[in-house]
């Protein structure tokens, strides 16, 4: 084995492999680093500093670059999340073989830095409203690895909304709704700029059953209290602060959207049909019992199911 990063391709597959003069001093001292930072015993600009000390040490070293970026995404400076991950992926760029086609996937340790780098340039791109940048870096990584360890597929909705590919956006918008819940947002605001109002009030109510936490930022509580109430992966107030930070110059762009939204969540139908979902939810955090759980959410499930045009063409 050479002393440098390498990458092969075995059977269309490709992977990075680290030289063995990474193992010892160089990972240890990045590890012990990253761990210090987690649990706070170092600050943010010792942090930054180490590891800009790792990359001038070992500027192959594409975990460094990747993690340079995700704190400046931290620091909300992406433009310099940008320059940090770009660099990274430019060390792995120049190993990957011109005309490759294949996968770099997850489940090997060594290609995920590479992957952690593309991650970081997508969201940085995002927030520099780079919209078409981002799209091609989507795809890019769900060709790589196509069980997208990251969610960037989460991504790819809202980045076509915003470079006006409608149609697309349409249907990965559709197709993946019930999987993330920022997505029946999305739709709803897609619907809304059509001038679909009845789809546009459907979609949002599917969206306020599965986060509340969407609407309530859009309707100007920017921090929402979480309810004591169990919530699935993007259920809870995390997701919803994060895809507001992320994307909401484009709501800000139609404030008569956000009215929509303010008169339509305040809708007396609408509060008592949110209202039976959020009881399930709360049944959920008291309830011990497996078989009973399964049974709320069942019960959970058919409330959501329930939400279809009928009440939105009585009301709209």
């Amino acid at each position: 084995m050479t002393g440098k990063l390498r990458f092969e391709v075995n059977d269309n597959q490709g992977c990075f492999i680290f030289p063995e003069t990474w193992f010892g001093s160089l990972l240890d001292e990045f590890e012990e680093l990253i761990d210090a930072y987690d649990a706070d015993e170092i600050s943010e600009t010792s942090y930054i500093n180490k590891l800009r000390r790792l990359a001038r040490q070992e500027n192959d070293f594409i975990d460094v670059h990747a993690h340079l970026a995700y704190v400046f995404l931290e620091q909300n400076a992406p433009r310099k999340a940008l320059n940090a991950a770009l660099k990274g992926l430019a060390v792995g760029n120049r190993l990957i073989p011109e005309g490759f086609s294949g996968r770099i996937i997850w489940i090997h340790p060594d290609n995920r830095p590479f992957l952690r780098a593309l991650y970081a340039a997508i969201l940085a791109n995002a927030h520099l409203r780079r919209h078409q940048d981002a799209i091609m870096l989507i795809e890019k990584i769900l060709d790589y690895n196509p069980e997208d360890n990251h969610g960037a597929r989460w991504l790819l909705g809202p980045e076509l909304l915003r470079t006006g590919a409608h149609e697309q956006a349409r249907h990965i918008l559709q197709e993946h709704a019930d999987e993330f819940s920022p997505y029946w947002y999305e739709l709803g605001l897609l619907h809304f700029l059509n001038g679909e109002l009845v789809k546009a009030a459907t979609a949002f109510r599917r969206g306020f059953a599965a986060n509340t936490y969407i609407a309530e930022i859009l309707c100007g509580n920017l921090h929402p209290f979480p309810l004591a109430v169990w919530h699935n992966f993007s259920g809870g107030p995390d997701t919803a602060e994060d895809y507001y930070a992320t994307y909401h110059p484009l709501w800000g762009q139609y404030p008569e959207a956000l009215l929509f939204v303010n008169w339509l969540y305040n809708h007396s139908s609408v509060l008592h049909e949110r209202a039976e979902i959020i009881k399930c939810a709360e049944m959920l955090m008291q309830e011990d019992d497996f078989e009973i759980c399964e049974s709320i959410l069942r019960q959970q499930e058919k409330l959501r199911e329930r939400i279809d045009e009928t009440l939105s063409e009585k009301i709209v």
